[in-house]
């Protein structure tokens, strides 16, 4: 415990030390959130039923959560460590492999929790309001954060098979297609047959209604919040789980 303590202190310095590996990951999302509010904003008043009274921004803001803490930067501080030889030293040492990815871990939970009040305070900026109370905006920023240490995973385990900055990074871009075919933009029952077909399998939508939930309603939909909690706890244990073994069978 001790040595992923201090090896998450390491990774949490690096992200305090190195805004430009955290910001344009944020400044992405953020563009997102404005260009779609300018697009969209007079076809979806706050009259419109799904959006209970509230703005259209308020709709997006779970869409900005997810896809600002999904990134692949970890993955990427990995590469560096392998690149500068700090990760042979550490494999080299007498202390336990899995604390070099629960350390990394650590750190992309800081960054998220950052990053998550980051969001919502543009989205409060422009209007949105979180119903459920302080509760609600409590279980945004936590489960936004664990959703982004939940994907970190896939990102670790890429850096470790494929040792290069370019295929890490590529990481980033598998969100994409998950994020996109969601009901990112409408309710699912607006979207076409095919679309929601492809949404209803894809675990990114159950994160983002679980979130959205607590946004546009007073009360908790205990529902969609454990189908969030649970896809959650199920994509960071595979993820992570090929994290690990990807630590355990690297060579130089």
């Amino acid at each position: 415990m001790n040595e992923t303590i201090l090896l998450a202190r390491r990774a949490v310095r690096e992200v305090w030390r190195l805004p430009a590996a955290t910001l344009p990951a944020l400044f992405i999302p953020v563009f997102f959130l404005v260009v779609n509010i300018g697009q969209v904003n007079k076809i979806f008043p706050s009259s419109t039923p799904f959006l209970h009274g509230q703005h259209y921004v308020a709709f997006q803001i779970p869409v900005s959560l997810v896809f600002a803490v999904s990134s692949a930067t970890s993955g990427l501080a990995m590469v560096t460590d392998i690149d500068i030889g700090y990760l042979d030293k550490m494999l080299a040492a007498p202390i336990q492999r899995t604390a070099l990815v629960w350390g990394r871990l650590a750190a992309d939970l800081v960054r998220g929790v950052v990053v998550a009040i980051l969001v919502l305070a543009v989205g409060f900026a422009f209007g949105a309001r979180v119903k459920s109370g302080v509760p609600g905006v409590v279980l945004l920023i936590v489960l936004a954060a664990l959703w982004g240490v939940a994907y970190a995973g896939i990102a670790i385990a890429i850096a470790l098979k494929s040792k290069n900055v370019q295929t890490t990074n590529a990481s980033f871009l598998i969100f994409f297609p998950l994020l996109f075919l969601t009901p990112n933009f409408v309710p699912l029952e607006l979207l076409a047959p095919p679309l929601r077909v492809v949404a209803r399998i894809n675990p990114v939508s159950y994160v983002i209604q679980g979130l959205r939930d607590l946004v546009l309603y007073p009360t908790i939909h205990w529902g969609s919040l454990g189908a969030c909690v649970l896809t959650i706890a199920l994509t960071g244990t595979v993820l992570t789980w090929l994290s690990l073994r990807a630590l355990n069978t690297f060579t130089d």
